[in-house]
């Protein structure tokens, strides 16, 4: 006897073609959770559907990834990072590098932003007994420059010397300028004095090369300043004589003789 009825078999709406007949027979992923399956016969009488959902047990996966974000000082920075998984998930953002929870929600708001808040940010999701997942992104502030250089450097007398300043600066600096006493140098050479500044990915250096020292260098007070759109810092070096004369420590030991 012939069969009065053809069952048409769909996924999420969508007809399966590859499919015919009364069994459907599939390895489910995490589809299967979202898309339910269903069976449609129709016969000169009617038709019939039936749909079922399966309930898939899966890891995280991203439903709206997170961008990296550049943000004037001051502003608020909003991180948004959706993820999907079966049982149900548990999302943390952290900064990288702190063990601090920031938020368990989809979305992470800073408010106010400092420079300090700059860096790595990580939204992490786990769903329990099945696996973890997580995505990093970057907070760049807009902000003045931030000069971050050792006060005290060293050189030799008579030997060529150098001091650096170091810059971190977002957007990097318009200008940098080396000035001492009645003198400024931003770049080249002047008398004993050159200036070269380079980029590198953690932020700008600035080296003010000496070409002979002599003993007035080491009484000089030298300013390293940057200056952007949002404005300026200033650092003072001084140079200091590098294995200069030293006394006799504590507790040495001294021989003296009449001869």
């Amino acid at each position: 006897m012939k069969k009065l009825f053809i069952p048409r078999w769909a996924k999420g709406g969508s007809v399966i073609k590859e499919v015919s007949g009364d069994t459907y027979e599939v390895i489910v992923d995490h589809s299967f959770f979202t898309e339910p399956v269903s069976c449609e016969v129709t016969n000169a009488l009617g038709s019939t559907n039936i749909s079922r959902n399966v309930d898939v047990y899966f890891g995280p996966r991203m439903a709206a990834e997170p961008q990296s974000l550049q943000v004037d000082l001051a502003s608020d920075a909003v991180f948004n990072c959706a993820w999907t998984g079966n049982p149900s998930l548990t999302i943390v953002w952290m900064k990288r590098g702190s063990g601090v929870v920031l938020s368990n929600e989809n979305i992470l708001t800073l408010k106010a932003v400092r420079q300090e808040d700059a860096g790595k940010y990580v939204c992490r999701a786990v769903v329990p007994r099945v696996g973890a997942g997580e995505k990093e992104v970057s907070l760049t502030v807009n902000g003045p420059p931030t000069i971050s250089s050792t006060q005290t450097q060293q050189a030799l007398h008579g030997e060529k010397g150098q001091i650096k300043c170091f810059i971190r600066s977002t957007p990097p600096p318009d200008r940098i300028a080396w000035s001492w006493k009645e003198t400024v140098l931003e770049s080249g050479t002047s008398g004993r004095y050159t200036v070269e500044t380079v980029s590198t990915e953690e932020g700008v250096i600035s080296t003010l090369t000496m070409s002979n020292i002599v003993p007035a260098d080491f009484q000089t007070i030298y300013n390293c300043t940057a200056w952007n759109s949002f404005g300026s810092d200033t650092e003072i070096i001084r140079l200091k004589e590098q294995g200069g004369s030293q006394g006799p420590k504590p507790g040495s030991t001294l021989l003296f003789s009449t001869e």
